[in-house]
């Protein structure tokens, strides 16, 4: 069946798809994909159609089973939508649209949009965001600027976006850049123009076991000891989170080597939210200059979360060494 001129509403999970249970005592996902179809004004609803992938909390999700989910996205934009929107929760919403971005090729938009507040309790922002999401799925000025977020009247690039906070409805910025548009009645005012980064070709199937290893005061030693010692060598890679410029403690260092040494990719980032690698010819063990002579790949700007994904999408596209590197620093 031909969905040709349509936009596809792809349910993912998430608080925006919750009711109270009064027998339970707790909010469950039990509002239906047709339900959120009738928050919508009838001449929209009957341009769109569903599809019902998942009700499960973001938390719960992988880096595999949001690869799968792209998988889905692109099936239907093949089979003929226009524009996709995802509702999914807020836990892990900047990563899942993240990786979503680093694959997608399509210039139809494809857009997240999430809700702080189930949808029946007072102050649910749930409807209102889910309204605007596919307003801006039908607007051309969407058209190739890749993966969005809408949430709190404006859109977000996917590279952008950060939760900032968990408790208030406006949980979402881009520290240092702000929205790419906002809402105008139901018009999508574009605010700015940015550069994507190159999309990925090749295969969907990221990496599967890529960690993410933050530094701290006298701490993580052990964790890394653990990743370091995995005598049957299923870690594909790992991303710290260093501190400053991407300094790590100095007893950090023999551990870092055995894991090159076995050929598992080490990415170094800063655990500065707005923070960038830097290569200062400081001559201290742990530096971020050492780091590199030793082998290390440079994180850049990416957020560790966001250099976990991009590594994991790198090695399964089969891509090592310099030509990963390189990709990493796309921006």
């Amino acid at each position: 069946m031909s969905n040709r001129g349509k936009i596809a509403l792809v349910i993912a999970g998430g608080q925006i798809g919750m009711r109270f249970n009064e027998q339970m005592n707790s909010w469950q996902p039990v509002v239906t994909p047709e339900e959120m179809l009738e928050w919508l004004p009838g001449e929209t609803a009957g341009k769109v159609f569903l599809v019902d992938w998942s009700h499960q909390p973001s938390s719960h999700y992988s880096i595999r089973m949001t690869a799968d989910l792209v998988q889905v996205l692109s099936k239907s934009v093949v089979d003929g939508a226009d524009g996709i929107v995802v509702t999914c929760g807020t836990d892990t919403l900047e990563e899942m649209a993240y990786l979503a971005d680093l694959y997608w090729a399509y210039p139809q938009p494809l857009i997240f949009t999430a809700s702080i507040y189930p949808c029946d309790m007072p102050g649910s922002d749930a409807r209102h965001n889910l309204t605007q999401a596919v307003q801006a799925s039908f607007s051309k000025e969407c058209w190739g600027l890749g993966v969005l977020v809408c949430v709190q009247e404006q859109l977000f690039a996917a590279s952008e976006i950060s939760e900032i906070a968990s408790q208030r409805r406006d949980a979402f910025a881009a520290p240092g850049r702000g929205p790419l548009a906002q809402f105008i009645g139901d018009k999508v005012n574009i605010l700015r123009q940015y550069k994507r980064s190159k999309v990925l070709e090749g295969s969907m199937t990221p990496a599967r076991d890529v960690e993410l290893l933050s530094v701290s005061l006298g701490g993580g030693e052990r964790l890394l000891e653990i990743l370091s010692s995995d005598e049957k060598r299923e870690l594909d890679g790992l991303v710290i989170a260093g501190f400053g410029n991407g300094h790590v403690p100095p007893s950090w260092i023999p551990r870092i080597k055995k894991l090159l040494k076995d050929d598992v990719p080490v990415v170094i980032t800063t655990r500065c939210p707005e923070g960038h690698t830097r290569e200062i010819p400081y001559s201290f063990e742990g530096s971020m200059s050492r780091l590199l002579e030793m082998g290390v790949l440079e994180g850049g700007s990416l957020r560790p979360a966001q250099a976990r994904l991009k590594l994991a999408a790198g090695l399964g596209a089969g891509l090592r060494r310099a030509d990963l590197q390189q990709y990493l620093l796309e921006q």
